[in-house]
């Protein structure tokens, strides 16, 4: 997403910084941190996380009959071509830690948006990511993220998030590719916008040195049940949403490092961004994204 910088990981009471990513061809500013979690370590720089070659051992789990939230089925088994290597229903009360770990920390660059992990939850089948003024955050605008770094790190693959996202002014959502050993860039955004009136959807890989990039969008109601995707191959990337493909990156610039999914939102503090928006009077005291379900594949061959 446009707005990376540097990120704090939490396991417990352990934190580490780490590199993220930045800004979009339109923002000249506006770096911000994720948060994740990681075990056994002090606060420190450039953490790098252990990297897998493909995926970690096919993390899918049982599933629950019960109706859907979105009326959509999360698919099940492999796919021509793809492989189902991690699938998550949401269909307890707590995040599952074999498969995803939450951010923590304050965002580089936005000193009006903090990651909390009590942001995130999980009830009535879905995965939900809370933002709202927080007094145990000093009042700012906090929100979440989760990564599948402990389930699901791998180098290529087709991946399917369904998901929705309450209208609220300067609330910004991300879907993305991150690289696994935490080294930036590469980066792919398949799913985030600026915060602004959640009817356009972008797409952005991030490549390079100087973080060049490429971006699409499209127009879409995002406060609406949508799936959005990306399968990624040897230099190529192919967007999708609702099953259709809507935008094609090719080129010696896709990444080819294992890399790991990540869900996130961010409140931006006023006059930090050319491109995010930030909470005004018209911003809901709640603003959530709801996650109905996850679902990666591998490629067969």
């Amino acid at each position: 997403m446009r707005y990376r910088g540097t990120a704090a990981w939490l396991v417990g009471c352990a934190l580490v910084a780490i590199g993220v990513g930045s800004a979009p061809p339109a923002l000249a500013a506006g770096h911000a941190q994720r948060a994740r979690s990681d075990p056994h370590r002090v606060q420190r720089s450039h953490h790098r996380h252990r990297p897998a070659k493909r995926s970690k051992p096919r993390s899918v789990g049982a599933r629950v009959s019960r109706p859907d939230p979105s009326r959509v089925p999360i698919p099940q088994g492999d796919v021509s071509g793809w492989h189902e290597v991690f699938a998550d229903d949401f269909t307890g009360t707590t995040l599952d830690p074999n498969r995803w770990r939450t951010y923590w920390g304050q965002p580089g660059g936005d000193p009006g948006g903090w990651f909390d992990p009590s942001h995130v939850s999980v009830s009535n089948g879905e995965l939900v990511i809370s933002s709202y003024r927080d007094p145990a955050d000093g009042d700012k605008w906090a929100t979440g993220g989760v990564s599948s770094s402990p389930g699901l790190v791998q180098t290529y693959g087709k991946y399917l998030v369904r998901f929705r996202f309450d209208a609220g002014v300067g609330i910004a959502h991300a879907i993305l590719l991150w690289p696994g050993d935490n080294s930036w860039p590469p980066e792919i955004d398949f799913s985030e916008d600026n915060g602004s009136n959640r009817q356009t959807d972008y797409a952005t890989l991030h490549y390079g040195a100087d973080n060049t990039q490429v971006q699409h969008h499209i127009a879409v109601n995002l406060t609406q049940w949508h799936t959005l995707g990306v399968e990624w191959m040897p230099g190529k990337l192919v967007y999708t949403l609702d099953s259709r493909t809507w935008a094609t990156v090719t080129g010696s610039d896709v990444p080819s490092i294992p890399m790991a999914l990540d869900i996130q939102t961010q409140a931006w503090a006023c006059d930090t961004s050319t491109w995010e928006q930030c909470p005004n009077a018209t911003t809901p005291s709640h603003v959530n994204l709801y996650v109905d379900w996850v679902v990666a594949y591998s490629p067969t061959s």
